[in-house]
């Protein structure tokens, strides 16, 4: 029974307490030519209110990645579906509280730098070519565990003194012009102009 029960089981993903899917889009806009990404400014009254972002939010039930980073980015952009053209996926990356955060490259046409004030203070577009320039401020430093009061020590092995692993990470600052871009916006950038840079590379070789 066990066996007929599982045969089509998919693996899924064990999520922390609390922790949500979210999806977000890394937006290319052309201005004059050229290629842009666009961030937003998060509006001050909503969580992480003043920092730097890409459009995008929580994956909601029934809803696949991609079809979160569209909804959301016309709902942040005041947009329509027929101006943003999802490119490709990108990367999966563990979030804040455990969650996981899906990113996609994507066009948006015909932009009107037109926000939602409920959740955006404002967008402002950098140069492509700039952000390439531009050699990131690089911070490390890890998570380490915090237990509860009451902890079951005796229940592990070395009890309180048991080796937790701890989790390296790197913390990545952009200083542009109008705002210093940082956190997983930032994180995500760094990686999406590194694989950009060793792709343009490798074809001029």
């Amino acid at each position: 029974m066990i066996d007929e029960l599982f045969r089509d089981h998919r693996a899924e993903r064990i999520k922390a307490p609390g922790a949500i899917d979210a999806a977000v889009l890394i937006p290319l806009v052309e201005r004059n030519g050229e290629d842009h990404i666009l961030f937003e400014l998060r509006n001050p009254r909503i969580d992480q209110g003043g920092e730097v972002c890409f459009p995008g939010g929580r994956v909601e039930s029934g809803e696949t990645t991609q079809e979160t980073v569209i909804r959301e980015t016309m709902e942040e952009l005041e947009i329509g579906r027929e101006q943003i053209r999802v490119i490709a996926p990108l990367y999966r990356m563990t979030g804040p509280g455990g969650s996981e955060i899906s990113a996609f490259l994507g066009r948006i046409e015909d932009y009107k730098d037109s926000w939602s004030a409920d959740e955006v203070s404002k967008t402002f577009l950098v140069p492509l070519r700039e952000l390439l320039d531009m050699e990131p401020l690089i911070s490390g430093g890890r998570y380490e565990m915090h237990l509860n009061d009451g902890f079951p020590y005796d229940m592990i092995q070395n009890g309180k003194n048991y080796r937790w692993h701890k989790i390296r990470k790197n913390y990545y600052f952009y200083k542009t012009k109008p705002e210093i871009v940082w956190g997983m916006t930032a994180e995500l950038l760094y990686h999406f102009l590194e694989e950009l840079k060793g792709s343009v590379s490798g074809k001029e070789s």
